[in-house]
């Protein structure tokens, strides 16, 4: 970029931050809030059909959660606030609802890198949403999203089976989701690339 636009890194960076502040001020709410547009109850049953015809056992899923680990350079200051033990690296990390369609329908963060994905959940406010808003627009059905064990159990938010040992119904069930959830992870890495 720097031969292409004649500019200093540092000058480039602070332009790319600027830009990106203007589109996060004015177009925000289209991916950190509830979209009635792009999540309406008859979408989120079309999002429920399109999984559950790639073959996952949820009839009534519309979408997958995902936190993710982005690692970031040691900082001076506050190091123990961005260090992920998990992952052993300083990071910030960041959760998405990815629909069947690609899109990403609801993100959130940067948060600090040491939180838990169910601690995110929480922040975000998603499950808060999801029990306002997440109903099918025929029978009424509670529709959810499915993520890793890392989440909380709800009504809206469903997750494999974990206890041993495992039914081979159960293992059915959890390889017939995982399958069709691999596509929260491809949305991460094509953001990445």
């Amino acid at each position: 970029m720097i031969h292409r636009f004649g500019r200093a890194v540092p000058e480039i960076s602070m332009i790319t931050t600027r830009f990106e502040k203007w589109i996060f001020d004015h177009h925000h709410a289209k991916i950190t809030e509830w979209n009635d547009q792009l999540l309406s109850r008859d979408k989120l049953r079309v999002y429920a059909d399109a999984i559950a015809d790639k073959g996952a056992a949820l009839s009534n899923c519309f979408g997958f959660v995902d936190g993710t680990v982005r690692p970031i350079c040691r900082p001076g200051q506050d190091q123990k606030i961005v260090y992920n033990g998990h992952k052993r690296v300083h990071a910030l990390k960041f959760q998405s609802v990815s629909l069947p369609n690609g899109l990403i329908a609801h993100l959130y963060g940067p948060v600090e890198g040491k939180k838990h994905d169910a601690v995110m959940l929480k922040d975000s406010g998603l499950l808060d949403d999801l029990e306002r808003n997440a109903f099918s627009p025929v029978t009424g059905e509670a529709m959810c999203i499915y993520g890793d064990p890392a989440y909380p159990l709800r009504l809206h938010l469903q997750q494999p089976f974990r206890e041993a040992p495992l039914t081979a119904p159960m293992e059915q069930f959890n390889k017939s989701m995982s399958s069709v959830r691999t596509s929260v992870e491809w949305i991460f890495g094509d953001i990445v690339a």
